[in-house]
């Protein structure tokens, strides 16, 4: 049986190795962009089956703050690109972008700072996430006065009970235009 390129292409997509390969196309043929302060950042954990967020702060080395899973325990601090993308098999970020401009905020950024140290309960893979958490600074920081930095107020913020990359993507897509989602240009 002799195969197409659209059999060959749905086969590479549609496989583990499909994350690769569209880092690769990412990485090679499309756009690239750099972070703004603010920007919703995410990459590939498990080829592709589960990805992992945070939102990018500035100020040099560690300029990424993130949810991370510290033995069942939600910790948020602040990370390399290196270390964002270290428990992953993508070694692509990408970034929230309206077209070809990467978007985010300052606000966005200040309660993502603002959360540096605190636990955050135990971890879940589905109710309490690093979604979970860039959500939180992404519709925290979309409102003029936000006092929702303890705990308790951060699991209550939640009406959604499932928080997935769809649902950040919905979320960053309404509240800052991220219509598109480029790597970003690490040289």
């Amino acid at each position: 049986m002799k195969l197409g390129m659209t059999d060959i292409i749905t086969t590479v997509v549609n496989t583990p190795g499909r994350a690769l390969a569209r880092s690769f196309i990412d990485n090679v043929i499309r756009d690239r962009v750099e972070p703004v302060i603010g920007s919703i950042l995410y990459c590939d954990l498990a080829l592709g089956y589960i990805e992992h967020s945070g939102i990018y702060v500035g100020g040099g080395n560690k300029c990424i703050v993130e949810l991370h899973n510290d033995n069942g325990t939600c910790i948020i601090q602040r990370v390399s690109p290196e270390e964002f993308t270290s428990a992953g098999t993508g070694f692509s970020i990408y970034v929230s972008c309206e077209g070809t401009d990467a978007v985010g905020g300052k606000k966005i950024a200040k309660t993502a700072r603002s959360m540096v140290g605190k636990c955050l309960g135990r971890y879940s893979l589905t109710v309490n996430n690093c979604h979970m958490f860039s959500d939180y600074c992404l519709r925290c920081g979309d409102k003029k006065t936000c006092e929702c930095y303890e705990p308790e107020d951060y699991v209550k913020h939640f009406l959604n009970g499932e928080m997935t990359l769809t649902h950040l993507k919905q979320s960053a897509r309404e509240i800052i235009g991220a219509d598109n989602w480029l790597v970003w240009k690490r040289d």
